[in-house]
């Protein structure tokens, strides 16, 4: 081993390949600058991929509350029609009338007891003509 070391003093390389086993590494000015370009470049590539995901997701999330409201609105026309039916129903005249005759003990009114009011066009009021 010391021939060796005196054959080949220490600034001179055993190997060209690796010299004392750590490679030899020259770095070319421009390749240390394309190096930071490419990191900046899939970097940048990085965050708008990020992007891209949380524009999808917030899409994914906007859909499913848009369907959740579109269910609720189809629930309350339902029962907005039921309703609408049934105030149908209860406020029809011959139900009324029938309700005033069993339950209030209504009567029709004697022909005596009808009057008749009209208005003229000068705002009189006179009794049944």
């Amino acid at each position: 081993m010391q021939q060796a070391r005196q054959l080949y003093p220490a600034g001179r390389p055993v190997s060209p390949a690796y010299p004392s086993g750590i490679p030899l590494t020259r770095v070319e000015p421009g390749r240390r600058i394309k190096k930071v370009k490419l990191f900046c470049i899939v970097t940048i590539i990085f965050l708008l991929s990020l992007v891209t995901v949380a524009q999808y997701s917030s899409l994914v999330i906007l859909n499913y509350r848009l369907s959740s409201v579109r269910t609720e609105l189809s629930a309350v026309l339902d029962s907005s029609r039921t309703l609408e039916l049934e105030v149908a129903r209860l406020s029809s005249v011959g139900r009324i009338d029938q309700i005033a005759r069993e339950e209030l003990g209504m009567v029709d009114p004697e022909i005596e007891q009808l009057r008749v009011l009209t208005v003229g066009k000068a705002g009189n009021n006179r009794l049944g003509e």
